[in-house]
């Protein structure tokens, strides 16, 4: 029952932040109530906050932190069903059908920072395809990724994307269509119809060439 829930103003904390329009009173709102699985001085109080459902991750977690009373303020992501939440509270609970009548819980976590690019492999033309050594195989903890390139040669990479070995290529050599692992061999199959097996360590003694007929 709404006449249980706490609201905004009935917190001491956020009382003098929660001065709201005539028109910002009666818009949407739901029951919230906070969980998380951090370290107990990020622990509030699991008592249910009437909260307009137009808030978003960066809402919510002013609101988390006014009741930490966080100095610093600190950024929060918000769990909804196990799910990040991404837009306002309002669209989450309109998208699983979720009444704004009911108490939700919200999970909050450390804000997710956006991967970092760890920098640039450049390769001399356009990489036509990509493949993954199998795990647990030999080069799968050394050189796992081999791409093929339309300059006529395979490269491969170890796993922070430092090249380790060019596989054919050189002047007048066909593009590259696809690659592939057989076992622990880099197979390379070029638009000449020539598919090539090199041996292990990528080095081109004992290369095997095969006829492609499809």
């Amino acid at each position: 029952p709404r006449s249980r829930v706490h609201t905004l103003r009935s917190v001491p904390s956020l009382a003098a932040s929660t001065t709201m329009s005539q028109s910002q009173a009666s818009e949407p709102h739901t029951s919230v109530r906070f969980t998380t699985k951090l370290e107990p001085r990020w622990v509030v109080s699991d008592t249910p906050l009437d909260l307009p459902t137009r808030l978003s991750r960066y809402g919510l977690s002013e609101v988390v932190n006014h009741l930490l009373g966080a100095s610093p303020a600190r950024p929060f992501d918000f769990l909804l069903d196990g799910e990040l939440l991404r837009g306002s509270l309002g669209k989450a609970l309109a998208a699983r059908g979720i009444s704004g009548e009911s108490t939700i819980t919200l999970e909050y976590i450390e804000l997710l920072a956006p991967p970092q690019p760890r920098g640039e492999a450049l390769v001399p033309d356009w990489i036509s395809s990509l493949a993954l050594a199998a795990p647990g195989s030999s080069v799968a903890s050394s050189n796992p990724v081999l791409s093929g390139c339309y300059d006529g040669a395979a490269y491969l990479w170890d796993a922070s994307g430092v090249q380790a070995a060019a596989l054919g290529g050189g002047e007048g050599a066909a593009a590259v269509k696809a690659v592939a692992w057989l076992g622990e061999r880099p197979v390379v199959a070029s638009k000449d119809g020539a598919v090539r097996v090199w041996a292990a360590g990528g080095s081109a003694g004992g290369a095997a060439q095969l006829s492609c007929v499809g």
